[in-house]
């Protein structure tokens, strides 16, 4: 792995936030890390055990094609950078890079495919 990369968390589709949260929480041990208000954005719940970090994502009128496992995100210190490595290996991004201010303290966050389908994330935190 490129030096300033590293895991950020594990995206997982969930069915009912309030079990997820239990089961991961309570039988687990993990601890809450950060959640966004599900009245102004989807409801994501991030949390961490440990270096651990999993993002519980409840969206339930979505239509899920990558099974529960959604993404791996991939910490970055310079997003640009690393998208240009991407674009540099025949790689292409899905979509732009997006600016997310209502995520911890803000994030930039690009999605990407490995090479057998994988969602992959990169993110840079602000």
């Amino acid at each position: 792995m490129k030096k300033g990369y590293g895991m950020a968390h594990i995206g997982i589709y969930v069915k009912d936030m309030d079990v997820s949260r239990a089961f991961y929480e309570n039988v687990l041990g993990f601890e809450r890390d950060f959640e966004t208000d599900p009245e102004k954005m989807i409801h994501l719940l991030f949390l961490k055990t440990g270096d651990l970090t999993v993002e519980l994502i409840e969206q339930p009128n979505k239509v899920r094609t990558d099974g529960p496992v959604d993404h791996i995100c991939i910490k970055v210190d310079d997003i640009e950078a690393a998208v240009a490595n991407l674009k540099e290996n025949g790689i292409e991004p899905e979509g732009e890079i997006r600016v997310m201010p209502g995520i911890y303290n803000g994030i930039k966050n690009v999605f990407f495919r490995g090479p057998d389908g994988e969602r992959l994330e990169f993110n840079e935190f602000l």
